[in-house]
C-alpha cells in the first residue's frame, strides 16, 4: 500500500511539473509574439494579428525577431 501510495505522489508530481513546463513554454510563445508585433510596429509596417503566429516553434519566433531587430538596425 505504501509503495502504491508512493508512486501517486510521484506521478502527481510528474503530470504538475509537466504542466508548468508547457505553461512557461506558451508564455515564451506568447511573449515573442508581443515582441514580433511591437518590432513590427516600429518599421511602420502591418502589425499581423497573433493567430498569425499559432503553431509556430518558438525558436521559429526567435528567427523573425531576429530578423525584424536586423532590419531595425539597418534603418539607423
Amino acid at each position: 500500500m505504501y509503495d502504491t501510495r508512493e508512486k501517486a505522489i510521484r506521478d502527481q508530481q510528474w503530470i504538475l511539473n509537466a504542466a508548468r513546463r508547457e505553461g512557461l513554454e506558451i508564455g515564451r510563445e506568447e511573449g515573442e509574439i508581443k515582441l514580433i508585433q511591437t518590432l513590427q510596429e516600429i518599421l511602420g509596417g502591418p502589425v499581423l494579428d497573433a493567430a498569425v503566429f499559432h503553431g509556430r516553434s518558438l525558436e521559429q519566433l526567435r528567427a523573425m525577431t531576429e530578423e525584424l531587430r536586423k532590419k531595425i538596425q539597418r534603418q539607423t
